[in-house]
């Protein structure tokens, strides 16, 4: 099945009053739905998803001075390490990272929403699987600060 066809039928389905699509071309079947929209984040606790803006939040490691950073979800939804499904994680635990790097992606109400270190430092952790909910302020990796 041709890949700008799934993508049209995508953009259709998200602008139609449709709630699930399903198609069958030469034996190959294609079912899309919709999923219900989770609440819009609390304001407080999530930064407003716009161009250029983070959708992480960040909680401060237990010990004062400690090298150890947690990112955190900025906004409910979906958890993606990758660009695409079959293509490789935007990270690794191990990895080094700069400040402003793609971590992840996270899905919400059919907006994708990058989520960016705010810091440099090596990946040690990875909190949450692909594929998995999360939910504002929960724990998404956790980074060792280098500087």
């Amino acid at each position: 099945m041709d890949l700008d066809l799934i993508e049209r039928l995508m953009r259709l389905l998200e602008n139609s009053s449709v709630n699930e699509l399903e198609l069958t071309e030469n034996g190959t079947r294609i079912r899309l739905s919709k999923t219900v929209a989770a609440p819009p984040p609390n304001r407080s606790s999530a930064v407003a998803s716009s161009a250029g803006a983070r959708t992480e939040a960040t909680a401060s490691a237990a010990a004062a001075g400690s090298k150890e950073h947690v990112i955190v979800a900025g906004l409910p939804g979906t958890f993606y390490r990758s660009p695409l499904p079959g293509e490789p994680a935007f990270v690794e635990v191990g990895a080094l990272v700069e400040d402003g790097r793609k971590l992840a992606i996270i899905e919400a109400m059919k907006m994708m929403n990058p989520v960016e270190a705010d810091c440099s430092g090596r990946i040690t952790a990875i909190h949450v699987a692909d594929g998995g909910a999360v939910t504002a302020g929960m724990p998404l990796m956790t980074i060792e600060k280098t500087a």
